[in-house]
């Protein structure tokens, strides 16, 4: 439903990295904090990319996929800069669209299709054109596909990676 993919894209996930985006003023800037919270924001966005290479059933892929951004984000918030805190709110909110739009999607199809498993549906860009196209455009945005929005929070995350290993002292 509507309001289960909203709350499964933009709230009760997003808990634990809301409470990280609060205690980032006090805490960021600190050894602890960047080896603590980076560490575990890259071990969930790895382990949740590749456990969602793995999965059959359309909302099992989305789940893992939700864990590796928000390993994504919670690696930004560990970098401690204030734009990777900026790069950080801005994918927290890009991943609530794309997701909310792929979480709807994928209740679409099991609705008519009676199935969510990957491994039978076939075909539905013919069966569902309207889903096909907004299930592609959340999907490459999700990708970071240049000129959408995932693309402009996946750069930025780049842009500071690249900044702070050139500026480590800053």
């Amino acid at each position: 439903t509507p309001v289960s993919a909203y709350l499964h894209s933009a709230t009760m996930v997003k808990a634990g990295v809301f409470l990280l985006a609060r205690l980032w003023p006090v805490l960021s800037g600190t050894d602890e904090w960047f080896w603590i919270i980076g560490g575990a924001g890259l071990c969930s966005l790895v382990i949740g990319g590749y456990l969602a290479i793995f999965q059959q059933d359309m909302k099992g892929v989305l789940a893992y996929s939700t864990i590796s951004h928000l390993g994504l984000i919670t690696l930004l918030l560990g970098i401690g800069t204030p734009l990777a805190m900026v790069a950080a709110i801005f994918h927290i909110l890009n991943h609530a669209t794309f997701k909310a739009s792929l979480f709807m999607a994928a209740g679409i199809i099991d609705h008519e299709c009676g199935t969510r498993d990957m491994r039978v549906l076939s075909g539905l860009r013919h069966t569902l054109p309207v889903t096909a196209t907004l299930a592609i455009v959340a999907s490459a945005a999700m990708a970071g596909v240049p000129l959408l929005n995932g693309f402009l929070s996946k750069e930025m995350f780049f842009a500071e990676t690249v900044f702070v290993s050139a500026h480590p002292a800053i």
